[in-house]
């Protein structure tokens, strides 16, 4: 399993971070980082909240909540985006939520133990894995109370997201939904999600579940196209278009009551993919209807 080592920044975020440095520092502050330990999970998770700029003047506001996996690397390039996007009109007003840990290093190595579920196949040599479920039900009965207790949130409009790894258990979060679990999440959003963990193990479990009952949420999962070219070194690995139509057939069937959308960035890699899929997929998943 290839880990998360290096990013490849796109132009505008560099405009978005250049603008975060001549924010006025006199304006009170919207962003705050806490470390929490929950019971759940046995650990201590930092937690960081990026409020909406007019949060403080408008106290009878309510708003949509974004869960952001792998914090340590993303919170603070997207609440600078978020921020920059919902002035202008661009983007929705959110609270960004980003659930990371102590630092870049313990994410790095905590992030396979967390993600991922069911326990790594031997082949790919992970020293701890498989805890997608204990986590999952930190995330949903205590981070997820947790900021709720603290903050003015629309419960029925709260949105997960990842990237990579995290984009995978962002997936398995959606197949406990249809499992039949109850789910916190109005909203998935996916980037370049690594089902081909375990052998596909969580694309077949997509395509064999049963869905009892139609369920309200949005999913919007992208994939990048140069990411096939691993797929030609690679014979096990499926292009991401084959992905794609594979999950398209099943979470776009009328039956499961989904909402789903996904798309392939031609000419994107792996690590590209992560910054427009978030933007492109809040502002889709909270669109007005």
């Amino acid at each position: 399993m290839t880990k998360l080592v290096s990013i490849v920044f796109l132009p505008f975020l560099l405009v978005a971070c250049d603008v975060a440095k001549k924010t006025n520092t006199s304006q009170p502050s919207t962003s705050f980082e806490s470390r929490v330990f929950f019971r759940s999970l046995s650990d201590t998770l930092s937690i960081s909240v990026h409020l909406p700029e007019n949060y403080a003047k408008q106290p009878e506001a309510h708003y949509p909540v974004v869960f952001l996996l792998d914090a340590n690397l993303y919170f603070d390039i997207m609440a600078s985006i978020v921020k920059k996007y919902s002035a202008v009109g661009l983007g929705p007003e959110v609270i960004l939520v980003g659930v990371g840990y102590k630092d870049f290093a313990a994410m790095d190595s905590l992030r396979t133990r967390d993600y991922t579920y069911p326990v790594a196949i031997p082949e790919y040599e992970m020293s701890t894995s498989g805890g997608g479920l204990r986590f999952l039900s930190a995330l949903t009965k205590e981070v997820i109370p947790y900021i709720n207790s603290k903050y003015r949130t629309l419960p029925s409009r709260q949105i997960l997201a990842g990237h990579s790894l995290a984009g995978y258990f962002t997936a398995f979060a959606l197949l406990q939904q249809m499992s039949g679990a109850h789910s916190a999440f109005y909203g998935y959003i996916a980037a370049s999600p690594s089902f081909h963990y375990n052998k596909y193990y969580l694309l077949d479990q997509f395509e064999n579940v049963g869905v009892e009952r139609s369920i309200p949420a949005r999913v919007y999962f992208t994939f990048g196209g140069l990411e096939d070219n691993e797929s030609q070194i690679d014979s096990s690995l499926l292009s991401q278009r084959v992905v794609s139509q594979r999950l398209l057939s099943r979470l776009g069937a009328k039956e499961s009551g989904l909402i789903y959308k996904s798309e392939i960035f031609s000419n994107l890699d792996h690590m590209d993919t992560q910054l427009p899929t978030f933007i492109k997929g809040l502002q889709w998943t909270l669109k007005e209807e």
